[in-house]
């Protein structure tokens, strides 16, 4: 017959991974409920619809678009745009950033880069204007993502639209041991709510998706993220670079990524001056905070073309 503290070491780790499954159920649903509850309908289907996995060198990527780049969220129209052979004259350059970049809760080729290719080409130049924007990205992420990914493609130029004041803080895996570790824990969301209440007690604005490898923007400009470290290998590379203020939605319309707090020598296109002088209310700019309506896209990308067209000397 079993004695009593027998039967309890039996059963105790069958309880704890009970316990550990419930309290995994539980936060899940809070996150669920978070997303839908701070972020509008259209921008909810368009995270919930482009589910990430864990990604060693960019922290998480989105699961659709591969394997033209371990990466970005490609469309359809993106992949075919890199796997096409470049004609004679043609240049194709790259826009990275986060949600605003990509065009989260707007039609597929309403977002800015597309507006900016079509302005391009509309004018006579034969440009592709490949858009890598990924929800949630930071400027470190963009950084790893032109070393890796970008640059074997011969990029004619880039264009940077990210948060000037994000962290630089994303791990160099790279296959290490921790690299497993690193998986579990992104696909724990207990582990995930325990990251973003840590966050929320530092005052970092972790955002509802509550990424677990890089530190997220706080809405003080207070962080140098890694655009130098960007400007710095575009020039070593002798790519041109753009980087767009990134607008935000505010009255007025507020930039986090101003040129004075920009790298010196740093091309900044003036998006946010656009749209505050563009004689339309904010509110019909923007979905919400930093995504841009499909007019908030087409001034954007009308802006980046004419400084595009400045810096090819076109």
């Amino acid at each position: 017959m079993h004695q009593p503290w027998r039967r309890r070491l039996l059963f105790a780790p069958l309880a704890s991974l009970i316990g550990l499954l419930l309290l995994e159920g539980a936060a899940r649903v809070a996150i669920y409920a978070g997303v839908h509850l701070l972020l509008p309908p259209e921008v909810v289907a368009w995270i919930t619809t482009k589910q990430v996995v864990f990604d060693p060198e960019l922290g998480w990527r989105p699961q659709a678009g591969f394997p033209v780049l371990a990466g970005p969220n490609f469309q359809e129209s993106e992949e075919a745009a890199v796997r096409r052979p470049k004609k004679k004259g043609e240049l194709r350059g790259f826009a990275l950033g986060d949600s605003q970049t990509h065009g989260a809760g707007i039609a597929e080729g309403a977002a800015w880069p597309s507006a900016t290719e079509r302005i391009l080409r509309a004018e006579g130049h034969p440009v592709d204007v490949v858009n890598l924007g990924s929800s949630g990205y930071r400027s470190a992420q963009v950084l790893r993502l032109i070393e890796t990914y970008v640059l074997p493609m011969d990029p004619d130029f880039l264009i940077v639209d990210c948060m000037r004041n994000d962290g630089a803080a994303l791990p160099r895996d790279y296959g290490s041991s921790w690299t497993p570790v690193r998986g579990f824990l992104f696909e724990s969301r207990i582990y995930r709510l325990l990251w973003l209440g840590v966050a929320r007690a530092k005052g970092q604005n972790t955002g509802p998706m509550g990424v677990v490898t890089i530190e997220q923007p706080t809405t003080a400009l207070d962080g140098a993220g890694s655009h130098s470290e960007i400007l710095a290998l575009a020039k070593t590379m002798g790519i041109p670079l753009l980087f767009v203020d990134y607008p935000f939605l505010g009255n007025p319309i507020q930039s986090y990524a101003p040129a004075e707090r920009l790298p010196p020598g740093a091309r900044v296109v003036p998006a946010t001056a656009a749209l505050r002088t563009s004689g339309r209310p904010p509110a019909e700019l923007f979905l919400e905070a930093n995504h841009l309506s499909v007019a908030g896209s087409e001034i954007v990308g009308r802006t980046v073309a004419e400084q595009l067209k400045a810096e090819l000397g076109w």
